[in-house]
Protein backbone atom coordinates (compact mmCIF):
# COMPACT_ATOMS: atom_id res chain seq x y z
CA UNK A 1 0.00 0.00 0.00
CA UNK A 2 1.48 3.35 -1.10
CA UNK A 3 1.45 6.05 1.56
CA UNK A 4 0.73 9.51 0.16
CA UNK A 5 2.12 12.74 1.56
CA UNK A 6 -1.26 13.86 3.02
CA UNK A 7 -1.64 10.48 4.72
CA UNK A 8 1.87 10.75 6.15
CA UNK A 9 1.06 14.20 7.48
CA UNK A 10 -2.16 12.95 9.05
CA UNK A 11 -0.29 10.07 10.69
CA UNK A 12 2.36 12.43 12.07
CA UNK A 13 -0.28 14.78 13.46
CA UNK A 14 -2.04 11.89 15.17
CA UNK A 15 1.14 10.32 16.58
CA UNK A 16 2.35 13.61 18.08
CA UNK A 17 -1.08 14.30 19.54
CA UNK A 18 -1.38 10.83 21.06
CA UNK A 19 2.15 10.93 22.47
CA UNK A 20 1.40 14.21 24.25
CA UNK A 21 -1.91 12.85 25.48
CA UNK A 22 -0.42 9.65 26.90
CA UNK A 23 2.35 11.54 28.68
CA UNK A 24 -0.16 13.94 30.26
CA UNK A 25 -2.61 11.17 31.22
CA UNK A 26 0.08 8.87 32.59
CA UNK A 27 1.29 11.65 34.88
CA UNK A 28 -2.28 12.32 36.00
CA UNK A 29 -2.93 8.62 36.70
CA UNK A 30 0.28 8.10 38.68
CA UNK A 31 2.20 11.10 40.05
CA UNK A 32 -0.82 13.35 40.49
CA UNK A 33 -3.37 10.71 41.49
CA UNK A 34 -2.68 11.58 45.11
CA UNK A 35 -4.91 14.62 44.53
CA UNK A 36 -7.86 12.29 43.92
CA UNK A 37 -7.10 10.39 47.10
CA UNK A 38 -7.33 13.61 49.11
CA UNK A 39 -11.00 14.05 48.10
CA UNK A 40 -13.05 12.27 50.74
CA UNK A 41 -16.42 12.45 48.97
CA UNK A 42 -16.91 9.71 46.37
CA UNK A 43 -19.19 12.00 44.37
CA UNK A 44 -16.70 14.87 44.20
CA UNK A 45 -13.82 12.50 43.52
CA UNK A 46 -15.72 11.09 40.55
CA UNK A 47 -16.71 14.59 39.43
CA UNK A 48 -13.06 15.68 39.61
CA UNK A 49 -12.00 12.66 37.55
CA UNK A 50 -14.57 13.47 34.88
CA UNK A 51 -13.53 17.11 34.85
CA UNK A 52 -9.96 16.04 34.11
CA UNK A 53 -11.19 13.78 31.31
CA UNK A 54 -13.10 16.70 29.86
CA UNK A 55 -10.00 18.89 30.02
CA UNK A 56 -7.40 16.30 28.96
CA UNK A 57 -9.46 14.12 26.60
CA UNK A 58 -12.45 15.86 25.07
CA UNK A 59 -11.32 19.48 24.75
CA UNK A 60 -8.01 18.51 23.08
CA UNK A 61 -9.91 16.15 20.76
CA UNK A 62 -12.28 18.97 19.80
CA UNK A 63 -9.32 21.33 19.29
CA UNK A 64 -7.59 18.72 17.12
CA UNK A 65 -10.69 18.36 14.95
CA UNK A 66 -11.09 22.12 14.63
CA UNK A 67 -7.49 23.21 14.13
CA UNK A 68 -5.86 20.20 12.49
CA UNK A 69 -8.79 18.93 10.42
CA UNK A 70 -10.69 22.21 9.90
CA UNK A 71 -13.91 20.45 10.85
CA UNK A 72 -16.83 20.95 13.18
CA UNK A 73 -15.84 19.08 16.36
CA UNK A 74 -19.34 17.77 17.07
CA UNK A 75 -19.66 16.35 13.58
CA UNK A 76 -16.06 15.18 13.23
CA UNK A 77 -16.09 13.37 16.59
CA UNK A 78 -19.39 11.64 15.81
CA UNK A 79 -21.37 13.40 18.54
CA UNK A 80 -23.95 14.97 16.23
CA UNK A 81 -24.30 11.82 14.11
CA UNK A 82 -27.32 9.68 15.01
CA UNK A 83 -27.83 6.19 13.56
CA UNK A 84 -31.16 5.22 12.01
CA UNK A 85 -33.69 3.27 14.07
CA UNK A 86 -33.06 0.04 12.15
CA UNK A 87 -29.33 0.34 12.79
CA UNK A 88 -29.99 0.93 16.47
CA UNK A 89 -31.97 -2.32 16.64
CA UNK A 90 -29.00 -4.24 15.22
CA UNK A 91 -26.57 -2.50 17.56
CA UNK A 92 -28.67 -3.21 20.65
CA UNK A 93 -28.95 -6.89 19.73
CA UNK A 94 -25.18 -7.13 19.29
CA UNK A 95 -24.55 -5.26 22.57
CA UNK A 96 -26.97 -7.53 24.42
CA UNK A 97 -25.26 -10.61 23.00
CA UNK A 98 -21.87 -9.31 24.09
CA UNK A 99 -23.09 -8.61 27.62
CA UNK A 100 -24.67 -12.05 27.94
CA UNK A 101 -21.41 -13.64 26.80
CA UNK A 102 -19.41 -11.58 29.32
CA UNK A 103 -21.81 -12.46 32.13
CA UNK A 104 -21.60 -16.17 31.31
CA UNK A 105 -17.80 -16.11 31.14
CA UNK A 106 -17.45 -14.19 34.39
CA UNK A 107 -19.86 -16.40 36.32
CA UNK A 108 -18.52 -19.64 34.84
CA UNK A 109 -14.77 -19.02 34.81
CA UNK A 110 -14.28 -15.79 36.76
CA UNK A 111 -15.83 -16.97 40.04
CA UNK A 112 -18.27 -14.08 40.06
CA UNK A 113 -21.98 -13.78 40.73
CA UNK A 114 -24.66 -11.20 39.99
CA UNK A 115 -25.63 -8.78 42.72
CA UNK A 116 -28.13 -6.00 42.14
CA UNK A 117 -27.39 -4.82 45.69
CA UNK A 118 -23.84 -3.84 44.69
CA UNK A 119 -25.28 -1.58 42.00
CA UNK A 120 -28.00 -0.15 44.23
CA UNK A 121 -25.40 0.71 46.87
CA UNK A 122 -23.81 3.27 44.54
CA UNK A 123 -25.11 6.83 45.11
CA UNK A 124 -27.22 8.17 42.25
CA UNK A 125 -24.88 11.08 41.57
CA UNK A 126 -21.87 8.78 41.31
CA UNK A 127 -23.89 6.41 39.15
CA UNK A 128 -24.69 9.15 36.63
CA UNK A 129 -21.13 10.43 36.53
CA UNK A 130 -19.33 7.10 36.43
CA UNK A 131 -21.74 5.06 34.31
CA UNK A 132 -23.13 7.70 31.94
CA UNK A 133 -20.79 10.69 31.67
CA UNK A 134 -17.49 8.80 31.84
CA UNK A 135 -18.37 6.49 28.92
CA UNK A 136 -19.36 9.51 26.83
CA UNK A 137 -16.08 11.31 27.50
CA UNK A 138 -13.99 8.21 26.80
CA UNK A 139 -15.86 7.28 23.63
CA UNK A 140 -15.60 10.78 22.18
CA UNK A 141 -11.82 10.49 22.43
CA UNK A 142 -11.18 6.87 21.53
CA UNK A 143 -13.89 6.17 19.00
CA UNK A 144 -14.79 9.70 17.88
CA UNK A 145 -11.19 10.79 17.34
CA UNK A 146 -8.68 7.92 17.49
CA UNK A 147 -10.74 5.32 15.64
CA UNK A 148 -11.89 7.87 13.06
CA UNK A 149 -8.33 9.01 12.40
CA UNK A 150 -7.03 5.46 12.08
CA UNK A 151 -9.84 4.51 9.71
CA UNK A 152 -8.48 7.14 7.32
CA UNK A 153 -5.03 5.56 7.46
CA UNK A 154 -5.40 1.77 7.75
CA UNK A 155 -8.02 -0.97 7.12
CA UNK A 156 -10.90 -1.28 9.59
CA UNK A 157 -9.64 -4.41 11.35
CA UNK A 158 -6.22 -2.84 11.94
CA UNK A 159 -7.77 0.46 13.08
CA UNK A 160 -9.90 -1.48 15.57
CA UNK A 161 -6.92 -3.43 16.91
CA UNK A 162 -4.73 -0.33 17.27
CA UNK A 163 -7.49 1.70 18.91
CA UNK A 164 -8.16 -1.17 21.33
CA UNK A 165 -4.47 -1.48 22.24
CA UNK A 166 -4.38 2.25 22.93
CA UNK A 167 -7.58 1.97 24.98
CA UNK A 168 -5.94 -0.72 27.10
CA UNK A 169 -2.80 1.39 27.31
CA UNK A 170 -4.60 4.38 28.77
CA UNK A 171 -5.71 2.22 31.71
CA UNK A 172 -2.30 0.68 32.38
CA UNK A 173 -0.54 3.55 34.22
CA UNK A 174 -3.14 3.47 37.00
CA UNK A 175 -3.43 -0.32 37.13
CA UNK A 176 0.32 -0.89 37.20
CA UNK A 177 1.06 1.86 39.73
CA UNK A 178 -1.69 0.72 42.10
CA UNK A 179 -1.81 -3.05 41.62
CA UNK A 180 1.24 -4.09 39.67
CA UNK A 181 1.43 -6.62 36.84
CA UNK A 182 -0.85 -9.27 38.32
CA UNK A 183 -3.22 -11.86 36.90
CA UNK A 184 -6.10 -9.52 37.66
CA UNK A 185 -4.41 -6.75 35.69
CA UNK A 186 -3.91 -9.03 32.70
CA UNK A 187 -7.53 -10.16 32.90
CA UNK A 188 -8.65 -6.53 32.97
CA UNK A 189 -6.51 -5.82 29.91
CA UNK A 190 -8.16 -8.68 28.04
CA UNK A 191 -11.65 -7.57 29.01
CA UNK A 192 -11.02 -3.95 28.06
CA UNK A 193 -9.50 -5.00 24.73
CA UNK A 194 -12.48 -7.17 23.83
CA UNK A 195 -14.95 -4.47 24.81
CA UNK A 196 -13.01 -1.94 22.75
CA UNK A 197 -13.21 -4.18 19.68
CA UNK A 198 -17.00 -4.14 20.08
CA UNK A 199 -17.05 -0.35 20.48
CA UNK A 200 -14.84 0.05 17.41
CA UNK A 201 -17.16 -2.18 15.37
CA UNK A 202 -20.15 -0.11 16.46
CA UNK A 203 -18.38 3.09 15.46
CA UNK A 204 -17.20 1.70 12.12
CA UNK A 205 -20.79 0.70 11.28
CA UNK A 206 -22.36 4.00 12.37
CA UNK A 207 -19.75 6.82 12.28
CA UNK A 208 -21.43 7.83 15.56
CA UNK A 209 -20.15 7.63 19.13
CA UNK A 210 -23.61 6.94 20.56
CA UNK A 211 -23.82 3.17 19.96
CA UNK A 212 -20.37 2.81 21.57
CA UNK A 213 -21.49 5.02 24.46
CA UNK A 214 -24.57 2.80 24.94
CA UNK A 215 -22.37 -0.31 24.97
CA UNK A 216 -19.87 1.30 27.34
CA UNK A 217 -22.60 2.37 29.75
CA UNK A 218 -24.23 -1.06 29.72
CA UNK A 219 -20.86 -2.76 30.19
CA UNK A 220 -20.10 -0.55 33.21
CA UNK A 221 -23.45 -1.39 34.78
CA UNK A 222 -22.79 -5.09 34.26
CA UNK A 223 -19.32 -4.80 35.78
CA UNK A 224 -20.80 -3.14 38.87
CA UNK A 225 -23.25 -6.02 39.28
CA UNK A 226 -20.62 -8.76 39.03
CA UNK A 227 -18.97 -9.44 42.35
CA UNK A 228 -16.38 -12.04 43.31
CA UNK A 229 -17.81 -15.20 44.83
CA UNK A 230 -15.92 -17.03 47.59
CA UNK A 231 -14.02 -20.04 46.27
CA UNK A 232 -15.27 -23.39 47.55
Amino acid sequence: MTVTHPERQRAIHLCVFLAAFFVAWSLRATVFYSLDEQIASRFWRTAYSNLLKLVLWVLPAAAFAYWMRAASPARYLGVSVLPAARAWLMFLVVIAGFLVAVALLETTFGHKSHSAASLLSIPVGVLLLQFVLTPLLEEIFFRGLVMKELLDLVPTHLASALTSLLFVGVHLPYWLSHGGLTGATMANCGGVFLFSLLACWLYAKSASVWPAVAAHTANNFLAAMLISSPLR
